[in-house]
């Protein structure tokens, strides 16, 4: 990590231990958090695509057919993703 605010860009000292910026008074631990949670939600669902496609390869057809019979909008979790 650098040692510069993220918002003003001013110099911390390696003492600064109050989670907020001696110059602009920012939060230095939560500023941008909410596109730092947005990227984060973006690549868990990009992981889930993984994972739901290597479950649907590897669920026996017979289980897949039950599965796309009580799936109420009639797409299977294999055809969301394709």
């Amino acid at each position: 990590m650098d040692n510069k605010c993220p918002k003003c860009g001013a110099k911390l000292r390696l003492f600064d231990l109050k989670p907020e910026c001696p110059k602009c008074g920012c939060n230095i631990m939560y500023y941008n958090m909410e596109q730092r949670l947005d990227a984060d939600a973006e690549k868990a669902e990009a992981e889930w695509a993984k994972v739901d496609a290597l479950l649907y390869k590897l669920t026996p057809k017979r289980f897949r057919k039950r599965k796309e019979i009580q799936n109420e909008e009639g797409e299977t979790s294999h055809e969301k993703d394709a």
